[in-house]
């Protein structure tokens, strides 16, 4: 397998089904999720692409639990609210849920009744657009397939804004808030 790209548009993120020994990997320069038959550790085939750009800008990261994949997918705009995608091992979109501005990783809870982002909020190249970093977290627990926006919470960090801050902590933004500088880019 090839993705065709090299370096910041080759695959980054990858996932993978154990059940039907399919990898999923975030391929930035195609703007697709590429869907690898992994069956042979030695030889994987591409068997399938979803292409991300019907649900927005390209794909950030991916998750797999439970026959579910999870997307994070920046808007077209990076500084607009993303979406988190539900999939199944075939790429069939399940449900779509906004997230905050440039989700950057999603993860599933440990006990998978939650799917989690870190949005990144970044500032777009002139400054002139510059979202507040945030996290979303949506409850899976009634399964994947009711999910709604009402299952969504997205918390930021403007709590911060008027805090008194450790000298370590530094805020770069020209005129940003602390909320605007925080761009969370890891869930551990």
């Amino acid at each position: 397998y090839d993705s065709g790209f090299f370096d910041a548009e080759a695959a980054e993120i990858v996932t993978y089904d154990p059940v039907t020994q399919r990898a999923f990997v975030v391929n930035g320069g195609a703007k697709t999720i590429d869907i690898l038959d992994i069956s042979d550790p030695a030889a994987p085939s591409l068997v399938g692409q979803i292409d991300v750009t019907q649900y927005g800008g390209g794909a950030n990261s991916v998750d797999f639990r439970d026959g579910v994949l999870v997307a994070a997918v920046e808007a077209a705009e990076k500084t607009d609210n993303g979406s988190i995608l539900f999939l199944d091992s075939d790429g069939a979109l399940i449900a779509q849920v906004e997230a905050g501005p440039l989700p950057d990783m999603v993860t599933f809870t440990p006990d998978g009744a939650k799917v989690l982002t870190a949005n990144e909020g970044e500032p777009n190249d002139a400054y002139a657009v510059d979202p507040e970093g945030s996290i979303t977290i949506v409850d899976i627990s009634g399964g994947v397939a009711d999910v709604t926006q009402d299952d969504v919470v997205t918390v930021d960090f403007s709590a911060f804004n008027d805090a008194d801050l450790a000298p370590s902590i530094r805020i770069f933004g020209p005129n940003a808030t602390v909320a605007q500088d925080l761009e969370p880019e890891y869930i551990a």
